[in-house]
């Protein structure tokens, strides 16, 4: 790209080509594992997520984060979520969105939610509360399975389904967020909320 003649053109397109391709390869075949018949597929709203997991940059950061950045900054979250929710539409499945915040901080165990629960910003998830430990993705996992969860049970109740629940408003968001600060993993059936269970497993 430095060189600016035809022929390093030429060569960066072909090279763009070969890696949209590789990453539309690889969507298709994580969209294909995850869309499994007759399931439910609770997916994190990732609006935004760039802004959101913005990391060290330029000078600050080593040559292993730089090119981890420039990784994620080519990748296809959206497109991999369109797969997701076109080969669950496929399989008889259901791929809903639910909001993202404060996942990875909240206690799953006890609803704690704090900062203070990612010492450091780190992976390990330490809860201030009940000094629950996890690695903090299996954290984030089991509160947005618990949110897609939360959503069948609205769903079986009131018969209206929202694939993407609307928190634009702040007060929306605030009762959203407040019943989420409810919701409890159990190892022995699944998930509870306010006491009752959720869901069938």
């Amino acid at each position: 790209q430095r060189k600016d003649t035809r022929s390093a053109k030429r060569r960066l397109i072909a090279l763009s080509g070969r890696e949209r391709r590789f990453i539309a390869d690889v969507n298709h075949q994580v969209s294909k594992d995850i869309a499994k018949p007759n399931t439910l597929i609770g997916l994190e709203n990732l609006t935004g997520i760039r802004e959101r997991t913005r990391t060290k940059s330029g000078n600050k950061a080593s040559k292993k984060r730089r090119v981890a950045n420039r990784n994620k900054a080519k990748w296809s979250y959206a497109e991999l979520h369109g797969y997701i929710d076109y080969k669950a539409h496929l399989n008889g499945s259901l791929a809903t969105k639910v909001p993202a915040h404060y996942t990875s901080k909240s206690c799953s165990k006890c609803g704690h939610t704090s900062d203070g629960n990612r010492p450091k910003k780190g992976l390990l998830f330490r809860c201030e509360c009940c000094s629950h430990e996890l690695h903090a993705d299996l954290i984030g996992a089991r509160n947005i399975a618990m949110r897609a969860l939360l959503v069948r049970q609205d769903w079986t109740s009131t018969g209206s389904l929202s694939a993407s629940p609307d928190v634009s408003s702040g007060e929306t968001k605030a009762e959203i967020l407040s019943r989420f600060s409810e919701l409890r993993w159990s190892s022995d059936t699944s998930l509870h909320y306010s006491g009752t269970p959720l869901g069938d497993g």
